[in-house]
């Protein structure tokens, strides 16, 4: 959201103050810079944005700077990122194993302590917090953060850190799509269909959308309903 809205921004800056266009154009990128204004300071009201730009690989911190944010709101984004991280989605350290009575005789020299050591020593650094160990890396380009956390995520590779950022990154960014849901259904539920059950419903939108977005095989269907006919 916050990167879309600089893209626009400048380019209705550059429009604003190119003497080459009509009077009318520069006045009315004006009027478009200050309705950008009005949405852009909503995005300080919502920590979404700012961990949706956290989040995705491309942007990170290097693009708050970039564009010449305070220190103190970057600080301040990504302490309210580490927050939630460690309230919501930090896997908890599993409980202890009851460990084996020890002997009561006094060992001399406990050979097993070194590799004790190492082995405490190997399992805390494989569970390095995944969190900072993604915000250590630089930002590198990444053309679908979905498909890239997705792949994460099966991987097992930051599994939890994955989920977090998939959660953030799949908010809608307008209300738009969830309106035209709501729209779409109020045409599916008519005067005359208020007898339907929540089930059918919910199927006659699910089936609506997947046949907009080409996920219905037409031959298939045909034949799903042959079959049902005939029984």
């Amino acid at each position: 959201v916050i990167p879309m809205i600089d893209a626009l921004h400048a380019g209705l800056e550059s429009v604003a103050a190119d003497p080459k266009k009509h009077r009318t154009v520069r006045h009315a990128a004006q009027r478009g810079i200050a309705a950008l204004n009005k949405y852009y300071s909503l995005t300080d009201e919502s920590h979404v944005a700012h961990f949706a730009l956290l989040l995705h690989p491309t942007f990170k911190t290097d693009y708050m700077r970039d564009q010449e944010w305070q220190d103190d709101w970057i600080e301040e984004a990504l302490f309210l990122l580490r927050s939630k991280w460690k309230a919501q989605y930090a896997p908890r350290n599993q409980a202890p194993c009851n460990a084996p009575p020890e002997s009561n005789t006094e060992k001399l020299y406990d050979f097993d302590r070194y590799r004790k050591q190492k082995r405490t020593t190997t399992a805390t650094s494989d569970t390095i917090d995944q969190l900072e160990s993604y915000l250590s890396q630089d930002s590198f380009y990444v053309d679908d953060p979905l498909a890239y956390w997705n792949d994460k995520r099966s991987s097992g590779t930051w599994p939890e850190l994955a989920q977090m950022a998939l959660d953030y990154l799949t908010i809608p960014a307008t209300s738009v799509d969830v309106e035209r849901t709501f729209s779409y259904g109020r045409q599916t539920v008519s005067l005359y269909r208020h007898s339907l059950s929540s089930q059918s419903i919910r199927a006659s939108i699910v089936f609506g959308n997947r046949c907009k977005e080409g996920l219905v095989n037409d031959d298939e269907l045909v034949a799903l309903l042959r079959e049902k006919g005939s029984r």
